[in-house]
């Protein structure tokens, strides 16, 4: 078979390699969103005190997306497609608004529970026996992750590591400082009670500006929450009342290009807008 013969086949084998090598990347990087995707349950799962497998999560996510995609491909119509967000996004969603909601409860609690704590030293110098007997005062949630803490060191782990665990769960600078005041003190020595007291005096004032910010801020974040809500709603009720009015954004390719471009900005708003409404004190 001669050389020109050849260049055909060869030209069929590097394509089929390349696609074959594009399909693995793509896939390889799916594979790892999807990883991180379960991970990040699992945590907020473990965290909120939820018994759901992140697995059988994303197991009806899966199933969802395929049922979407089949009735958006029966129909013609890319509206089913456009819930895919909301079945992949809205569960995430759901998991951190509440894992934001825990955290704040704790922080709300952190003040009264560092004043209690330096009472309970002046009695009681050892930092552990003092947080065993103050987590009998504490509510939830606080005193579930005290009670977390209190078992980790009965396991074995150092306090300071039990702490620092405890940091990272919560997600919080309030609480994060908070305990690092509390580690820096337990090992460096001084009056631990008055460091206490001088830290639940400084998260109270620090509560006080967080307030004082989200009633600044309020507007702000009510004009985010509707740039980020409307646009999918919208849509969906138009082609509801009048299924031509918006087909040519998905018959035309000059639609499409428009529909991708309010796409991209709608996006960018949502990002900036939360990047504006997000005051860090």
């Amino acid at each position: 078979m001669s050389t020109h013969a050849l260049l055909p086949w060869l030209a069929a084998a590097l394509s089929s390699a390349g696609a074959v090598g594009l399909v693995a990347v793509a896939w390889t990087g799916l594979s790892a969103r999807i990883s991180d995707h379960a991970d990040t349950l699992d945590m907020r799962l473990r965290y909120l005190q939820l018994t759901a497998d992140p697995a059988a999560i994303l197991r009806v996510q899966a199933l969802v997306t395929l049922a979407l995609t089949v009735l958006a491909v029966l129909r013609g119509s890319p509206i089913p497609a456009c819930l895919l967000p909301v079945v992949w996004l809205g569960p995430s969603f759901w998991l951190a608004r509440k894992c934001t909601e825990r955290s704040g409860l704790i922080e709300q609690q952190l003040d009264g529970w560092l004043l209690s704590l330096a009472g309970t030293l002046a009695a009681t110098p050892a930092l552990g026996d003092a947080l065993a007997s103050t987590r009998k005062q504490v509510a939830w949630p606080l005193g579930d992750e005290l009670e977390t803490v209190l078992r980790e060191t009965e396991l074995g782990t150092p306090l300071d590591g039990a702490l620092s665990h405890m940091a990272a769960r919560v997600d919080s600078a309030s609480t994060s400082a908070a305990l690092t005041i509390l580690r820096v003190a337990r090992n460096t020595g001084g009056n631990l009670g008055k460091t206490l007291e001088s830290a639940a005096s400084n998260l109270r004032e620090m509560a006080r500006l967080e307030g004082v910010v989200r009633t600044k801020t309020a507007e702000g974040r009510a004009q985010a929450f509707v740039v980020s809500a409307v646009p999918l709603p919208l849509v969906g009720g138009l082609h509801a009342l009048d299924p031509g009015f918006l087909a040519p954004l998905w018959n035309d390719p000059r639609g499409h290009a428009l529909l991708g471009a309010a796409v991209v900005l709608w996006l960018l708003a949502v990002i900036w807008a939360q990047r504006i409404v997000a005051v860090e004190i």
